[in-house]
């Protein structure tokens, strides 16, 4: 049994550095029952038969398979429900903590061209051809964001007040004014 456990815990812990190492999933978690999600229901099988929760499970069947083969005299039909039970509520806790955070899209990120098109109301003046800050709402957050004027060799712009994001560069907003006699003529 200590074979299997060893191999569990290799495998496992390959595949665990080839996660981190390789980065993020890039938005698919590999799932064999991929299609069980979309048949109905919440998709919870979905979300336990992922190449993530086979992960931690063989990492943590392997290791505790393997610590208890060597430093415990039971029975080996012991050892291994106690490593299966230990691997599948690891991997229980960790489909369930993913599960969560892609309901609630609490690890899900927003490009910073999402903030492209928004308007804003400039909080910290811009220099001209300098740096400022900008305050955009997104959604139901409010944003402060580093500003220069997209025209490097725009007059005033000390002076505005309220601007549109026209492009992103490396976190830093690229804003033109907004014409506010323009918008109050539009209305």
């Amino acid at each position: 049994m200590l074979s299997l456990y060893l191999f569990s815990l290799l495998v496992g812990g390959g595949l665990l550095i080839a996660a981190m190492v390789g980065g993020g999933d890039h938005g698919h978690d590999g799932q064999i029952g991929h299609d069980v999600a979309h048949l109905g229901g919440n998709g919870n099988a979905a979300e336990f038969l992922s190449l993530r929760t086979l992960t931690y499970f063989l990492f943590v069947f392997g290791g505790v398979g393997s610590v208890l083969t060597w430093r415990w005299d039971a029975a080996d039909v012991l050892i291994f429900a106690l490593a299966a039970l230990s691997g599948l509520g690891v991997a229980a806790v960790a489909a369930a903590s993913f599960g969560y955070l892609r309901r609630t899209d609490s690890g899900y990120r927003d490009s910073e061209d999402s903030f492209v098109g928004l308007s804003g109301r400039v909080v910290v003046p811009i220099t001209s051809g300098g740096m400022g800050k900008v305050q955009v709402v997104r959604g139901d957050r409010t944003f402060e964001l580093l500003a220069r004027p997209l025209d490097a060799t725009a007059g005033g712009v000390s002076s505005w007040k309220s601007v549109i994001v026209v492009e992103m560069s490396h976190g830093t907003a690229l804003v033109t004014p907004i014409d506010e006699a323009l918008l109050q003529d539009g209305s």
